[in-house]
């Protein structure tokens, strides 16, 4: 590839931008869901040692919907499967100081989700009767979302895999880049559900953003008490 080739990706980018911006825009309003969890625990006094996995969590959401807005949809998605990854590593590694010591110093691979959910299923009693009620009452499409971003990821979702012969091919259609909107939902829908099944405190100290999505899908009952909350 040539400098002309490269020249002609960033003016393919600059075009896209202004069309893909309300799509962007919407995206980071669906992380915002994720996102409030991210910013309660670096808030927090607690878990000081593992906070570079929350400082993770949220430059990756930036760099999923900034890339979208490029029209770079695969790498958004890989940004966004980053971003699902790091949040779940937070609920395991703030409990296993000594497990992330063991990843900070090279001597272990960080967990992926599955290792992380067993772990939230077997040591957080209301985990997994609170995510089944969640789940009955999802708005996102899938149950899990990992597997789609993994599909993308490793090339199984076939109509993933680029084609491009040059870089500004990498550039998608506008329509290519609205279709990534629901998976921006599901992940942010998902990573928040997994949080509430294993919150430790009452309804009260949920995220405002939290209570009222989960107000909105029990559609008149109350979420406290379905979920087992005081």
């Amino acid at each position: 590839m040539t400098l002309a080739d490269y020249n002609a990706f960033a003016a393919a980018v600059a075009a896209q931008v202004g069309a893909n911006t309300e799509t962007a825009d919407e995206c980071k309003e669906h992380l915002r869901l994720s996102l409030t969890w991210t910013a309660k625990n670096l808030k927090s006094t607690q878990h000081q040692h593992c906070k570079l996995l929350l400082r993770g969590s949220y430059g990756t959401a930036v760099e999923a919907v900034s890339l979208l807005s490029f029209g770079l949809v695969r790498p958004a998605v890989l940004s966004l499967r980053a971003h699902y990854e790091l949040s779940l590593q937070f609920l395991f590694y703030k409990d296993h100081p000594v497990e992330w010591e063991g990843v900070m110093s090279f001597r272990k691979q960080p967990n992926l989700p599955r290792a992380n959910k067993k772990y939230l299923k077997e040591f957080y009693p209301d985990f997994d009767s609170r995510l089944n009620t969640l789940l009955a009452t999802k708005s996102r499409e899938h149950d899990d979302c990992y597997d789609v971003l993994s599909g993308i990821a490793h090339g199984t979702a076939i109509h993933s895999i680029t084609s491009a012969t040059k870089p500004e091919e990498l550039v998608e259609k506008k329509n290519i880049v609205d279709s990534a909107k629901n998976v921006f939902s599901d992940v942010a829908e998902t990573i928040s559900d997994i949080n509430v099944a294993c919150f430790e405190s009452n309804w009260l100290s949920l995220p405002n953003l939290v209570q009222e999505n989960l107000t909105n899908r029990f559609e008149g009952k109350t979420p406290a008490s379905e979920l087992n909350m005081s």
